[in-house]
């Protein structure tokens, strides 16, 4: 793509709505606007039109249209910016578009408003790629994350560890480079501590990757257990609706079912699963074995237990094929006499978390969901507040950040020359400057000579 053309493209969602807007971003946005778009009214930045677009080539009406301009570099992508408004029909975008591309304008790529805003310095790296989770979320919670993170509060809250990073490194090169001026330097010790406290921070951004990745893309919950023990109706009663067949014949569930919903704002897929026994036909067995497999590929399992029964061999198998997993244990029926003792539903707990609740009546669904929170999340649920990675890519570059500046750390308290230790320095300043796009070689030679008095 050749970023100096200008450049067309409809910014609302295609299909038939009651307002489309049609953007057009580059240096020859005004003149195709000029004309296109008739008015009685002198057009104003940022001040809404009302008008006529007009085909030049024939003088044919497209439509009557409200149009908004944004000068450089104050619009979004950093250049002249040119919004039509029109009313919603796919056949009169079309036409505005094709009199656009006519007149000099080409169709945007994929995502080349937002790079362009990148590129022109409207936003960082890590801000354009929460353009996209902000748009892509399901809920809520999800937008109001991705919000915080398309404002900028990443880069924010990154750059107090950055600009410690540079301070190590202007120490250093200033020891290599400037001996003869005396500059104030500090000792090894003093700059490994430094990089300690950086590293710890670095540590607290990667862990929060295992929540940030749960709130973006949302998880998978199997509800497993032998049959007739309430599966169909706990999967119903979270979802607040008769999604799965509920009979009390054992075995009605031969398939897992499963369906979205969200837990305080996190998309969660539940999956109903067929109940786990030996299988008595063909049929159930494709059943249980998929079912095995729907286990596997959980983040979590709700393991449903009837409380109302003698506890049976089918639940102990169970419980111990379960071992090792992050699972919740449901004792449902709730509603009904309770005929297993405190001990043994402590005893078959075991170190996971235990619930109790009835699907019928829906007794304790909400501490049950609870409960499902904390496991995935902590006591203290999922978090509002600070910084919280959510991106792959960021982790993978505060790991790599966080070991280069570990190997630094190393050699400084080894003894090593500062040229070594500068090498690991310098990738690890690269590397958290890789999650929003940044360069830092101004900010280095910046600190560096800031240091000298002014005469030098």
């Amino acid at each position: 793509m050749d970023l100096r053309d200008t450049i067309c493209a409809l910014s609302t969602a295609p299909g038939r709505s009651g307002i489309a807007v049609v953007r057009v971003s580059g240096p020859e946005s005004f003149e195709l606007l000029a004309r296109i778009f008739h008015s009685q009214k002198s057009m104003d930045p940022r001040r809404a039109t009302l008008g006529l677009s007009l085909d030049p080539r024939s003088g044919a009406e497209i439509d009557e249209t409200i149009v908004t301009c944004f000068p450089a570099p104050n619009s979004y992508t950093g250049e002249d910016v040119a919004e039509f408004s029109l009313h919603g029909s796919p056949v009169l975008v079309s036409a505005l578009l094709d009199c656009l591309c006519a007149q000099g304008a080409r169709l945007a790529e994929p995502g080349e408003f937002t790079m362009r805003a990148f590129l022109n310095g409207r936003m960082d790296l890590s801000q354009a790629e929460a353009v996209r989770d902000v748009i892509e979320a399901t809920t809520l919670f999800q937008a109001q994350v991705a919000s915080r993170q398309r404002s900028g509060e990443i880069a924010r809250q990154m750059q107090p560890v950055k600009d410690l990073v540079v301070d190590i490194i202007v120490n250093l090169e200033s020891a290599v480079e400037f001996v003869e001026e005396n500059l104030p330097l500090e000792s090894r010790e003093q700059l490994a501590g430094k990089l300690e406290k950086v590293q710890k921070e670095l540590s607290v951004w990667i862990d929060s990757y295992r929540r940030g990745r749960i709130i973006r893309d949302g998880f998978s919950l199997a509800i497993v257990g032998r049959p007739n023990v309430g599966k169909s109706s706990l999967f119903n009663a979270l979802l607040a609706q008769d999604r799965s067949i509920v009979t009390e014949i054992p075995g009605t569930t031969r398939d897992w079912v499963s369906e979205f919903t969200n837990l305080e704002g996190i998309p969660v897929r539940l999956v109903d699963t067929a109940g786990l026994r030996t299988p008595e036909d063909r049929v159930e067995q494709l059943g249980v074995d998929r079912s095995m497999r729907v286990m596997a590929d959980a983040d979590a399992i709700l393991l449903v237990v009837d409380t109302s029964q003698p506890p049976s061999a089918e639940d102990e198998e169970l419980r111990e094929r379960l071992e090792g997993l992050s699972c919740i244990v449901v004792m449902n029926k709730s509603d009904l006499p309770v005929v297993w003792p405190p001990e043994r539903k402590e005893c078959y707990a075991g170190g996971h978390s235990a619930v109790e609740v009835s699907a019928l009546t829906g007794t304790n669904i909400d501490g049950l969901k609870k409960a499902i929170l904390s496991r995935l999340f902590g006591e203290a649920g999922p978090q509002r507040d600070g910084i919280l990675v959510t991106n792959l890519r960021h982790c993978q570059c505060l790991e790599a950040a966080q070991k280069a500046l570990s190997r630094a750390a190393t050699a400084l308290r080894q003894g090593l020359s500062e040229e070594f230790v500068l090498v690991d320095l310098h990738a690890g300043l690269n590397k958290l400057g890789a999650i929003t796009g940044e360069t830092s070689v101004e900010d280095l030679l910046g600190e560096i000579f800031s240091r000298f008095c002014i005469g030098k």
